[in-house]
């Protein structure tokens, strides 16, 4: 009788040791085919950070990122699938408006799809603030998608440049939290960016007063800014 028992008992162990096994595999197998997939297209989007690639390339990146995404959904993955769209919408510039628009569409899409996945995300709600304006959606949308960015993370040095020069148009259309938001990346920027910020003031000499504003209680700091502004208009003129 012991040794029948012992013998069943070995039974349940290895029939659940299979059982964890498989349940391990299931769930790496799928990760491991995405990640598969996803090779070509990391290799090409670090390329291109460097050079512009050819649109077959970009094409071929789309296509394995597609059968990436159907093994395994994460927000990278469709964030550089939209990063794709969108290069080959800027490579094309003569294509025609239909195509145009099927491109910014699909990068829409993909990036929507990432921000469900990862909704704490300032860089792609400030892709989908860009690629709606390309899409001509109501300036309401955008500035959503904007607020949005702002407040998933504030404090971004990589994309406050970025966000001031975009989100500029839109300072009349703000509602008073937003344009103090807005003054604030300004702040961000004097200490992060300081020479893309004079340059920024130069190209659109109506934001001085704007930055101004944003100095008002800073005076040491706004004197830094206004020597260093006429410093650079006296190289421009």
């Amino acid at each position: 009788m012991k040794r029948g028992t012992v013998s069943y008992r070995q039974r349940v162990v290895a029939i659940a040791a299979l059982i964890v096994c498989s349940g391990v595999l299931a769930l790496a197998v799928p990760r491991l085919l995405s990640s598969c997939y996803a090779l070509y297209p990391e290799v090409a989007y670090k390329k291109s950070l460097e050079k512009t690639l050819t649109t077959d390339i970009y094409e071929r990146c789309i296509s394995d990122l597609t059968l990436s995404l159907s093994w395994h959904q994460n927000a990278y993955d469709w964030q550089k699938q939209a990063y794709f769209y969108l290069k080959l919408f800027s490579l094309q510039p003569f294509q025609a408006d239909e195509k145009k628009r099927e491109l910014l569409k699909n990068a829409q899409k993909a990036i929507n799809k990432s921000l469900v996945l990862s909704p704490i995300d300032p860089f792609g709600w400030f892709h989908l603030a860009t690629v709606n304006r390309l899409l001509q959606a109501p300036a309401a949308q955008v500035i959503d998608d904007l607020r949005l960015s702002l407040y998933s993370g504030r404090v971004e040095p990589e994309l406050v440049m970025e966000r001031l020069a975009f989100s500029h148009r839109y300072y009349l259309d703000f509602n008073a939290d937003m344009q103090q938001q807005w003054q604030k990346q300004l702040l961000l920027a004097w200490n992060f960016k300081g020479p893309e910020l004079i340059r920024f003031v130069i190209q659109r000499p109506e934001s001085k007063q704007l930055a101004l504003q944003a100095f008002v209680y800073s005076p040491d700091e706004a004197d830094k800014f206004l020597h260093a502004l006429e410093i650079a208009l006296k190289k421009y003129l």
